[in-house]
């Protein structure tokens, strides 16, 4: 018995296409493998990325909060700056009548009237001294 040479070739092309079937199966299943695998991996991307819109919108109020802080604190400071300012005549000199200084050179070192210089004289350094 003779096989036709059509039948041969037929034959051929069958295996042929048979094995060719089953790459193409043990390919997809692998591709469905890395298929499922990215997916999953997608996933755990979009959780983290949540979690950090998340963790950001957190640091933007905790930033907000800070910048509050600091500007109340710039204003605070401001206040007691000013306070500080306008007792610094009277400061200056309450020391310099300490150290001995007489009622003209309050009045000329300071800015004092007559009646600041002798009050902060009496006060700190004894009894006025007229100059």
């Amino acid at each position: 018995m003779m096989i036709d040479p059509i039948t041969g070739i037929l034959s051929a092309l069958v295996i042929v296409l048979v094995l060719v079937q089953f790459y193409q199966l043990f390919a997809m299943r692998r591709l469905r493998k890395q298929m499922h695998s990215r997916e999953d991996q997608n996933l755990r991307h979009r959780d983290d990325f949540a979690a950090l819109c998340k963790a950001s919108v957190g640091a933007g109020d905790h930033l907000v909060r800070l910048e509050q802080q600091v500007h109340q604190l710039i204003e605070r400071q401001d206040q007691i700056e000013m306070r500080t300012a306008g007792d610094r005549p009277y400061t200056q000199a309450i020391q310099m009548v300490q150290r001995g200084a007489d009622v003209s050179e309050l009045i000329a070192k300071c800015g004092l009237t007559r009646g600041e210089a002798e009050l902060i004289a009496m006060l700190h350094g004894g009894i006025a001294k007229a100059g």
